[in-house]
């Protein structure tokens, strides 16, 4: 007879919240069944057929009389219940992966040149090189300031690539990054903690607009909540509005308008905490407008345009102030996705709108 068919997966607001990933975190499956139930609404005996286990085997974890410490059980649990990899300290299981990705033969590229000829107008990618004494440092569990500066440097390539070509191919190599930069924080001595917390909470945020890009969405907010939580650690309230905003226009098109306008809002509450910096505010204020259109709430939508453009006013000539993440944002995207949020009321011919277009 064939095996239970797996569900479709648990509740996003189960996956974001602190309780379940620090069950999750701390592999205590005792908490992580009992969430399921309550949260989900998995009962013991389903969790066992979707687990391959007993059903009283699962009652004695539920009571706390027995553990889980095989990975080959821990695996099964993680696809029964779709439960992400990371969250279990696992590699990404194969369910996480779009099925409409097909597998590709690959073909050796053959070295890269170090003097050659830029089609693309783009001057030649600088050959990789290390130092001695860095290689030495990390050996001893170190971090030095040029291997920082390196990482740093690998995020910006990846947000460029993802400008080109959209994150969606770059989460393999952006959740590697993650993890070793988790792992450094872990064993470094202190010095440089703080940037490469910072660090992590960027490459984090990184990985959810990747999953984002992907349509895994569940994974994404994970991810965004990681960032969110590095972020809050740090004090950065700017960078936690960053992600706050991310999280939004994911609610906005995964269907929960209502969740985008409370992130959008809330985004802006922890910016002001900051100052209210002109251009993130436009930018969140432009998220908010995002949702109400979502929701069909055409004043709520022209008001949060109506604060976008004041805030893009107070902003203009000042660009330069504020953080390298949002200066993407200037007056053709303002009127770009005014004219999006527009189309959505129905109302894509109003004043300003000069032409629509995806973002």
């Amino acid at each position: 007879m064939p095996g239970p068919q797996p569900h479709q997966g648990l509740p996003p607001e189960l996956l974001a919240s602190p309780e379940w990933q620090r069950a999750c975190q701390q592999r205590d499956f005792t908490q992580v069944f009992r969430l399921v139930k309550v949260k989900a609404g998995i009962y013991p005996s389903r969790i066992a057929a979707l687990c391959g286990m007993t059903p009283s085997r699962v009652g004695e974890i539920m009571s706390g009389r027995r553990g889980l410490a095989h990975i080959d059980v821990i695996e099964r649990v993680a696809d029964g219940l779709r439960i992400p990899g990371a969250l279990l300290g696992l590699a990404h299981r194969p369910w996480e992966i779009p099925s409409s990705v097909e597998a590709r033969q690959r073909t050796p590229t053959p070295p890269r040149q170090v003097h050659r000829s830029s089609a693309d107008g783009e001057p030649p990618e600088p050959e990789p090189h290390g130092h001695l004494d860095d290689l030495l440092s990390l050996a001893d569990g170190k971090v030095t300031r040029s291997t920082l500066l390196a990482l740093q440097s690998s995020v910006e390539d990846y947000w460029r690539r993802d400008d080109k070509h959209g994150g969606a191919s770059l989460r393999p190599a952006v959740v590697g990054h993650l993890r070793y930069v988790t792992q450094l924080m872990r064993s470094s001595d202190g010095t440089l903690g703080g940037d490469l917390q910072s660090l992590a909470a960027e490459l984090a945020r990184l990985a959810g607009w990747a999953y984002f890009d992907a349509r895994q969405y569940s994974t994404a907010r994970t991810h965004f909540a990681r960032a969110l939580q590095l972020s809050h650690s740090q004090n950065d309230h700017l960078f936690m509005a960053n992600v706050l905003s991310c999280m939004s226009l994911q609610a906005t098109y995964d269907g929960q308008p209502s969740d985008a306008v409370a992130l959008a809002c809330k985004a802006q509450d922890t910016a002001r905490t900051a100052g209210g910096q002109p251009l993130v505010m436009s930018m969140l204020h432009m998220r908010e407008a995002f949702a109400h259109a979502t929701l069909r709430d055409a004043p709520g939508c022209h008001q949060a345009i109506d604060r976008s453009r004041d805030a893009y006013e107070q902003a203009r000539g000042h660009e330069s102030d504020a953080p390298s993440w949002v200066r993407y944002f200037d007056e053709t995207k303002l009127i770009v996705d005014t004219g999006i949020a527009l189309a959505k009321l129905g109302e894509a011919h109003g004043p300003g709108v000069v032409g629509i277009c995806l973002i």
